[in-house]
């Protein structure tokens, strides 16, 4: 599907035929060139200076899977406190590189004004150039392509089902070269961010590797999956409107945009998130996923029953937690009983009809015994 080269004109062409920014994309896409240029010749640097990092070994990889706003950042977080994993922040995605973190660790968490951070609305997701984040980051960051380049700016124009969609998510017209260089490059950032950090086991946060199942569990036969699942009446607005606060905040798109643009990327979104819903399930029923790799997680019980929820995902992932990590645990717990989120969505701030919601996605209600009412 093309080049780096071919990733900006495309991103370009969006951008500018959707928000009527002409000049404005340039100077993002010069930021990321330096950025480029930088992290291309610290990973190299690294295997002069630190070639250790090599011998790394990937051992029970521990990825948490899950559609956007189902939780999933709540549970990244609150179990690296349980010690021993390594995850990355946002700013070492931009930097993986350790002689990267070694030079600019001391400078780059420091210039949120020019992070892409800076765009997420704290009510919905709160991050920083220091936040622990997804590891999805990563792959856009470096080729400016995958699920966030496509879902933020190629939806507006593109259609679920094509081409150019399906090749984003990794879902088809993937060639095993292209399949190779995804995961090789993940396994150079995990194997220094393992060294860098000594840590013995990777914790990831991830939505892109539910397209890549096979391929994950050939690969890491091993791993640990926490799948997180939560009510598609609310995950699929929230995400709707985590990805809408952004672009308002960076593009005022709502009132630089076409209604039929709008109307193109809500359905798409919508499309694309049954669709991630829909390919982990049918892996699941189909028996592609050992139980032994899996550890299936309702959101409800996140949030109502956090405790025993919590100690059955250490004994799943083979983690002996400390007395202070059981400690944060059990305030955490009672913290939720009184907290009520600011963050404000429902289907209809999107034009979508609840049932058809529970309609298209039954199959996710009765397999995950999930309430067939939104709470």
């Amino acid at each position: 599907m093309g080049g780096p080269v071919s990733h900006y004109l495309r991103l370009y062409r969006v951008i500018s035929q959707t928000f009527g920014y002409r000049v404005r994309p340039i100077g993002a896409f010069l930021l990321l060139q330096v950025r480029q240029a930088i992290s291309a010749v610290t990973l190299g640097l690294d295997h002069l200076v630190y070639p250790g990092h090599r011998k790394q070994p990937i051992n029970r990889p521990i990825f948490i899977v899950g559609n956007p706003r189902s939780g999933t950042t709540f549970l990244h977080r609150l179990l690296l406190g349980a010690g021993g994993m390594a995850s990355f922040e946002l700013w070492e995605m931009l930097f993986p590189a350790i002689t990267a973190r070694k030079l600019l660790g001391r400078i780059v968490p420091r210039m949120d004004r020019l992070s892409p951070a800076r765009y997420h609305p704290s009510d919905v997701h709160d991050t920083s150039l220091r936040g622990i984040e997804t590891d999805d980051v990563a792959w856009f960051f470096r080729t400016l392509d995958g699920p966030f380049a496509w879902a933020y700016f190629l939806a507006w124009q593109d259609k679920w089902g094509s081409e150019l969609s399906w090749h984003n998510f990794g879902i088809a017209d993937v060639t095993d070269r292209e399949r190779e260089r995804f995961f090789r490059y993940y396994e150079a950032c995990w194997r220094r961010n393992l060294a860098y950090k000594r840590r013995n086991r990777i914790l990831a946060k991830t939505s892109m590797l539910a397209f890549r199942l096979p391929e994950v569990l050939q690969r890491y036969p091993d791993c640990k999956l926490v799948y997180i699942i939560r009510d598609p009446v609310e995950v699929i607005p929230s995400g709707m409107s985590l990805l809408a606060g952004v672009l308002e905040n960076g593009y005022d798109v709502w009132n630089r945009t076409r209604k039929e643009d709008q109307g193109r990327w809500i359905e798409n979104l919508y499309q694309a998130s049954c669709a991630m819903l829909g390919t982990f399930h049918e892996a699941q029923t189909a028996g592609l996923i050992p139980e032994r790799n899996l550890c299936v997680v309702r959101y409800t019980d996140l949030l109502t029953n956090l405790e025993p929820t919590i100690a059955r995902i250490l004994d799943f992932i083979e983690i002996e937690p400390t007395a202070q990590f059981r400690d944060e645990v059990r305030l955490q717990a009672q913290r939720q009983r009184t907290y009520k989120s600011s963050h404000e969505h429902s289907p209809d701030q999107f034009g979508l009809d609840p049932e058809r919601i529970r309609t298209d996605l039954e199959y996710v209600y009765e397999a995950y015994d999930l309430p067939d009412r939104a709470g």
